[in-house]
């Protein structure tokens, strides 16, 4: 019969290693790299190269947009994780099962979370460094973790 530590986890969540704020940090900056430039690209053909000068509103929102749809599609159908996180060897998963994200999750946690997150002064990426479980304002609002891959 199992215990209820085996029935609720308990003895998992002693084993598992959450991902600070700075591995997280070096995660995004690669996907700024990695995912960043091709959808900068793709804005830039579709709106022109002065995008970001000149009336940004329509370009800004289609690169917000192509982000939030790319991120998604690579939490959902990669483990929960984007090329960074992947070369980082970490993944973003609920918290606090740790199953795999659904698009509502992933969605909730890209448009809700983030923005969120960056319109109270990007506290809400900081708070990661300051809670022991290392969630911040994003993941707390989808219920996800992001822990690193054993």
């Amino acid at each position: 019969m199992p215990t209820m530590a085996d029935r609720y986890g308990w003895e998992q969540q002693k084993t598992v290693k959450y991902a600070g704020f700075w591995v997280r940090a070096v995660a995004t900056i690669l996907d700024g790299f990695i995912l960043g430039i091709p959808i900068a690209i793709m804005v830039s053909l579709l709106f022109g190269w002065e995008w970001v000068a000149e009336d940004p509103s329509r370009a800004n929102l289609a690169h917000f947009l192509l982000w939030a749809v790319v991120t998604v599609a690579f939490w959902v159908n990669w483990d929960g994780r984007t090329p960074g996180k992947k070369l980082m060897a970490i993944k973003i998963v609920t918290y606090p099962d740790r199953s795999n994200l659904n698009h509502s999750k992933a969605l909730l946690r890209y448009v809700i979370g983030y923005t969120l997150s960056t319109l109270i002064f990007g506290l809400g990426f900081v708070m990661v460094a300051f809670r022991e479980d290392k969630r911040g304002l994003h993941d707390l609002i989808a219920g996800t973790c992001v822990i690193h891959e054993q």
